[in-house]
């Protein structure tokens, strides 16, 4: 890099955080599917009879929603925020360069 009015973009890096969003997006949904189907917790497993059996169902059922509401959806929201906005960071800096290459090559020379 020679002055300070000079600047540089590594698209690489770029398309590598992205890449690696998106591969944190795809385990986010994996574990969303497993909190759906793996954490079923089926009436009397805990044992029936008790005081407390319907009051522990609804518990769970709540801790549930909760876990798959308010912390992996909005975590994948967010990580799916980042990787679009990477995307399009990356996007609008590869468009530039390009504009640039061909203001300072005009006709491919």
């Amino acid at each position: 890099m020679g002055s300070s009015e000079e600047y540089f973009v590594d698209l690489e890096a770029l398309d590598t955080v992205g890449r690696k969003l998106n591969g944190v997006l795809r385990s986010m949904e994996q574990a969303k599917s497993k909190t759906g189907h793996s954490t079923y917790l089926p009436k009397g497993t805990l044992g029936q009879g008790f005081k407390e059996e319907n009051e522990l169902n609804l518990a769970h059922d709540q801790m549930k929603a909760y876990i798959e509401d308010n912390i992996l959806k909005l975590l994948q929201d967010l990580i799916h925020d980042l990787s679009e906005k990477t995307k399009k960071t990356k996007d609008a800096y590869h468009d530039r360069e390009y504009d640039v290459t061909n203001a300072l090559n005009p006709g491919g020379k």
